[in-house]
């Protein structure tokens, strides 16, 4: 099953399970957060578009950590002034994990794949010693040249 909801000025399309971030919201880490305003929901073949929302739609999310994210740079300039001014910003974030998604009676839950999300453990396996050959350096006797006689 497929939602869009919004938050945050913004719009988001989700599935059960998917990890995103969203402008900050209030919370703590851990705690649960359900979005009513989905635009639309799809599900298999059946696709259902609100006017503007869609009744009865719901996405649960739960917060798995608020960050902040990379800062930009702002930097204004007016040529011929001798202005200049440079700023940094970097934005608060919330970090969500779609729990659901449901519409009426129907529900869509991430399904915990625990054998799946497990990498295998490769074994270390160990590395050749290198060994360096030492290299004899050819010592070169310099010719000298005597002296020319004048005639």
């Amino acid at each position: 099953m497929l939602a869009v909801f919004k938050t945050g000025g913004k719009q988001y399309s989700v599935k059960a399970g998917q990890i995103l971030k969203v402008e900050k919201l209030e919370g703590k880490k851990g705690d649960s957060i359900s979005f009513k305003d989905v635009l639309a929901v799809s599900e298999n073949s059946q696709n259902t578009i609100g006017a503007p929302l869609v009744d009865g739609a719901v996405v649960e999310a739960k917060i798995l950590d608020q960050i902040r994210d990379k800062k930009i740079i702002v930097f204004k300039k007016r040529k011929r002034q001798n202005y200049r001014s440079t700023q940094g910003h970097r934005q608060y974030l919330t970090v969500l994990k779609i729990e659901s998604i449901s519409m009426g009676g129907k529900k869509s839950a991430s399904i915990k794949k625990e054998a799946e999300t497990k990498k295998p453990v490769k074994k270390a396996t160990p590395k050749k010693a290198v060994t360096k050959k030492t290299v004899k350096k050819k010592t070169v006797k310099k010719k000298t040249t005597a002296p020319k006689e004048d005639k």
